[in-house]
């Protein structure tokens, strides 16, 4: 039985755990969108209760204490990290699932593990091969040929949605894979929290400024439900989750482990059935399929 319970296998393990609160991501946020919250608030809002959770977590654990702070390079890490899954990746999946259905969005975002590899050779001593960059761009091409054959719009007229799954893509990618390195470092739950923390200083006055709480006092009047969804998006999506990802991926490698990723566009897929009444169209498995086989392929190529 030990020889099944390695340090990568658990780090598998926990990056799974991860992935399966992540897929939730994209049919919550679509389900805020439909009531009214702008992207914006729902992208600081993410950042702004969450770090204040990580506050109190730190606390209790002892490490806002002067000793126990980050050191300036890993300031400088962090800051990559929070710049991805703090800012950037909330942000834009809330701009996104304004005009996208979550489940097509999550095919889309199925190239994050692909991102996530580029960026951990960019970022750590990992050296992709040759064979490695050009399936990246495979994954890249294949992705923005699902949009367009998903949508009226023309590759020279794409629309902001497109454009924000992009950037998620792009940030998602570099966040994780920075905050994974660390996590080899440091536990991944002090990773995300010190991404939050840092961040409050720009998050808790642009929050202030872009919310409507006169608008968000009428939503929880009318549907509480509703604000348990955003509760549960900005301290599970945006900080529980990390706790198992950020750790996973540091035991068991980032290139290696970020390819769990995978299962997300299948879970979110799910969800979004399920929860939001979508529909999963034949095109949409078929370049679903397709991701998985060029990531996979990634996978066996990443490390040289």
């Amino acid at each position: 039985m030990d020889k099944y319970l390695t340090r990568e296998n658990y780090g598998f393990l926990l990056g799974l755990i991860g992935v399966i609160i992540f897929s939730l991501t994209l049919p919550i946020t679509r389900h805020l969108a439909q009531t009214g919250f702008t992207s914006l608030e729902i992208g600081f809002g993410r950042g702004f209760l969450a770090g204040l959770a990580s506050i109190l977590i730190l606390l209790f654990k002892g490490h806002l204490k002067f000793e126990n702070l980050p050191g300036r390079s890993d300031f400088t890490k962090l800051a990559i990290t929070a710049i991805g899954v703090v800012f950037g990746f909330p942000i834009f999946t809330a701009v996104a699932m304004q005009t996208i259905p979550a489940g097509n969005g999550g095919i889309v975002l199925a190239a994050v593990p692909l991102s996530t590899a580029i960026f951990a050779g960019f970022l750590s001593e990992e050296k992709p091969s040759l064979r490695f960059w050009i399936i990246a761009i495979l994954g890249f091409i294949t992705v923005i040929i699902f949009r367009l054959l998903t949508t009226d719009s023309s590759l020279l007229n794409i629309g902001l949605g497109d454009l924000a799954l992009f950037l998620c893509v792009l940030l998602g990618g570099m966040g994780y894979a920075q905050g994974g390195i660390l996590g080899k470092k440091m536990s991944g739950w002090r990773v995300i929290c010190w991404s939050l923390v840092i961040s409050l200083p720009l998050v808790i006055p642009l929050a202030l400024i872009n919310f409507d709480f006169t608008h968000l006092a009428q939503i929880a009047s009318d549907s509480p439900r509703t604000i348990m969804l955003f509760v549960f998006l900005c301290l599970f999506n945006n900080l529980i989750g990390f706790f198992f990802f950020y750790e996973g991926l540091g035991m068991g490698g980032v290139a290696r482990v970020s390819q769990i990723d995978l299962f997300r566009p299948f879970l979110t897929f799910f969800f979004s059935v399920v929860f939001l009444g979508e529909k999963m169209s034949v095109i949409a498995v078929f370049f679903l399929l397709l991701i998985i086989v060029i990531v996979y392929s990634s996978k066996r190529s990443a490390i040289r």
